[in-house]
């Protein structure tokens, strides 16, 4: 027996098992191990061929290597023929060296594998990622996302910085040849050339440019191939800080929009057969790209950009004083309605008052809203009564900065009123005392006059107690009212012609009246002098296009069409007075609410003559408003007493009253859309507005608790209220 045999025999038998256990060799095992040569056999291999059985029990010990799990050194091949399976690898050729039997361990020597697999056979689709499961060497950049909404991706592989490239000279191809000729005037070539330049420009720009002519196209299909080696890798991207304040951005937006492209010539033929020369061109003088500014304040006291910046920056200063009114006014603060200390006093907390002192004590004659920017409103400034001496005053204000005004607009007659458009929310429509009809645009910091009416086409002198705009047969008019009993609409043309034309004028009506019962008057003394009673306020159909509403100072209202200029449809006196204004309920379109100087507010539906409810004020009531969120709730302005009725709740006087110190007589109030906010308006030239607390819960169904205070007022007149449920049986009928 030789050295190596003795030394193996002796590590076997210091790893035999002990006297309890048995240790056995399959045959199979045995078999396998004859055959095997020493050389090859590994430590790992010789365990797995023996069996350690305990008491009949095999307890042999599991291979600690996992059969499959693939070792790093089976996986370790080209990158580009990768992916070999376990038995690809064992079926290989490989060369093993195995070192003296006495040691443990035994190294395998580097595998060597063979392929017949040339680069140029290989196709690669450019429509794949081929950076795909490639991780970079160089991570120094921050990760930043995808200007495409794309994974990022490391390129595969990388090139030379530098590449050559030969560029060749190919031979030129004439697709179109129009070679230039002279000749000699009077020779055979001259007059062929004259011909064709005749020909050329009779299809051109003379007669002949009208034919039929018929256009044929063509498609070729489009091939797009790439291959490996113009793969461009993807650009590194890294994150960058930047800080742009909104100063910064407001003056960049401003000055891109004063940027105008130059226009090139506009070539306008005058004739189709003119030769070219004769063509006239019209050219378009193009905007200045740049404002010239000065140092000086003086430079720029004056220009819009200042004005913008000032305009900004005085909001911004008005916010930090009025910030808890703010947050009242935009709702941001509301009270508790479960609270249990929770009453409905109708509580008005004052939040902040429009006034400066251009407008101390000149009487506001009309209060209009934007319908595009319920922050801005417009107020007027005239004379209340007709002894007084005011000129005419347009202030802007907005809500945001309650200080000062944004816009002032000075004039020479008294305004009566003012409406914001609808369709251009920065036109606003104004009425003078003199019965000019003005469109102002308040983007300007100085009177811009869109459209202006002239004595020549306006037959009003008198002054206009009423303006709003309206759609008729989709054209936008400016409708006025007038102390003479004129109904005028108002268009503007491209001309900027302000053409007026009549639409109604009101008739003095005699004889017994529907409506409200009045004193007859003695005929034998009473003399009519005026045979057209001034319109006081106006008010269109909520649900058809074509019917108006009017009150007079004789205490009518009547009802109108368009479609009639010489009559009105039905006439009722609602005021033993002038009636001063009108509204229609907003979740009861035929419930209508008028006011008027017999310190009286009456309530009306459509089909009805008689008056629904009474409310009894203090003094003359100038005007009335409904709640928007509340259908039971309204408020209304006496003298210098602030009235609120819930008429849910009762009717015979109103639930909360607000006194103003001074002489002052309120005439305009008006609720926020979100019903929380009042403003209301008086003869010094403040806006006051208060924010609404301690109200109840809107309920749920509006129509449902308003028709029945309507029903419970008439619980007393069973024939009105017989006629009322006839007329609802018969809208059910028809609207089935």
């Amino acid at each position: 027996m030789s050295v190596n045999e003795m030394s193996e025999t002796q590590d076997m038998s210091e790893k035999m098992p002990t006297s309890d256990q048995k240790l056995t060799l399959s045959e199979s095992s045995q078999t396998t191990l004859c055959k095997m040569s020493k050389g090859t056999i590994s430590l790992m291999e010789k365990r797995q061929m023996y069996r350690v059985i305990d008491d009949g029990v095999d307890v042999t010990p599991d291979n600690i290597v996992d059969p499959e799990y693939v070792l790093m050194e089976e996986t370790h091949t080209h990158a580009a023929f990768g992916g070999r399976t376990d038995k690809a690898i064992k079926s290989d050729i490989g060369l093993k060296v195995s070192k003296s039997k006495s040691k443990t361990t035994v190294e395998v020597a580097m595998k060597v594998y063979t392929t017949t697999i040339s680069l140029d056979d290989i196709h690669i689709d450019h429509t794949k990622d081929t950076g795909e499961s490639f991780t970079g060497d160089e991570i120094d950049l921050e990760i930043a996302p995808s200007a495409f909404y794309m994974p990022v991706k490391k390129p595969m592989m990388e090139y030379p910085e530098e590449i050559f490239v030969v560029l060749k000279e190919t031979e030129t191809e004439f697709l179109f040849e129009l070679p230039c000729f002279s000749y000699e005037r009077g020779t055979m070539e001259a007059n062929i050339v004259e011909e064709q330049n005749n020909y050329y420009q009779y299809i051109t720009v003379g007669k002949g440019r009208n034919r039929k002519m018929v256009t044929e196209e063509t498609q070729t299909k489009e091939c797009v191939s790439q291959s490996r080696h113009t793969i461009a890798t993807r650009p590194k991207k890294k994150n960058a800080i930047s800080f742009a304040s909104m100063w910064d951005m407001h003056d960049t937006y401003a000055q891109l929009a004063k940027v105008a492209k130059a226009e090139e010539p506009d070539e306008m033929v005058m004739y189709q057969s003119v030769e070219p020369k004769l063509l006239r061109k019209k050219k378009k003088v193009a905007s200045e790209v740049t404002e010239l500014r000065g140092k000086s304040y003086k430079d720029i006291c004056n220009t819009q950009a200042f004005f913008d910046a000032v305009l900004l920056t005085e909001r911004v200063l008005a916010t930090m004083q009025f910030a808890n009114a703010q947050k009242k006014f935009r709702g941001l603060v509301q009270f508790n309605p479960l609270a249990l200390d929770l009453r409905y006093v109708y509580t008005l907390k004052p939040l902040w008052t429009l006034e400066c002192n251009e407008t101390a004590g000149r009487p506001i004659t009309g209060i209009s809203f934007n319908p595009r920017n319920c922050n801005i409103v417009a107020v007027a400034h005239g004379k209340f009564t007709y002894a007084e001496t005011f000129d005419g005053l347009i202030s802007i204000w907005c809500t945001k900065n309650p200080c000062v005004p944004e816009r002032l607009y000075r004039f020479e007659h008294p305004l009566t009123a003012v409406a914001f458009s609808e369709k251009n929310p920065n036109w606003l429509a104004c009425g003078f005392h003199n019965g000019d009809v003005l469109i102002l645009d308040i983007t300007s910091y100085s009177i811009k006059t869109v459209a202006k009416s002239k004595r020549d086409t306006n037959p009003c002198f008198e002054p206009i107690w009423h303006i709003n705009w309206h759609f008729i047969d989709s054209i936008q008019y400016v409708i006025t009212t007038c102390q003479d009993g004129r109904i005028n609409r108002f268009r503007s043309t491209k001309t900027h012609d302000f053409i007026c034309s009549p639409i109604m004028r009101m008739a003095t009506v005699e004889g017994q009246l529907k409506g409200l019962e009045t004193a007859k008057a003695c005929v034998n003394v009473d003399v009519p002098i005026i045979r057209h009673p001034a319109v006081l306020c106006m008010k269109w159909h909520s649900e058809i296009d074509h019917i108006y509403f009017v009150g007079t100072d004789e205490g009518c209202i009547y009802k109108c069409s368009t479609h009639y200029s010489n009559q009105h449809i039905e006439v009722i006196r609602a005021h033993a007075g002038p009636v001063f204004n009108m509204t229609f309920s907003p979740f009861l379109e035929r419930l209508l609410v008028t006011c008027g100087a017999d310190n009286a507010i009456r309530l009306w539906l459509e089909e009805l003559d008689d008056v629904i409810m009474t409310l009894n004020c203090p003094a003359a009531v100038y005007d009335v408003a409904f709640c928007p969120v509340n259908s039971t709730v309204l408020i209304s302005v006496s003298g210098n007493v602030l009235s609120i009725w819930d008429l849910r709740r009762k009717n015979h006087i109103p639930c909360a009253e607000y006194k103003f110190p001074g002489n002052v007589v309120l005439n305009f109030v008006k609720f926020s859309k979100s019903g929380d906010n009042v403003f209301v308006g008086d003869t010094s030239g403040r806006v006051h507005t208060f924010h609404l607390e301690d109200t109840p819960i809107p309920p749920f169904y509006q129509h449902k608790i308003l028709d029945e205070v309507i029903k419970k007022a008439l619980c007393t007149r069973p024939q009105l209220l017989k006629q009322l449920q006839k007329i609802e049986k018969y809208k059910q009928r028809h609207y089935k």
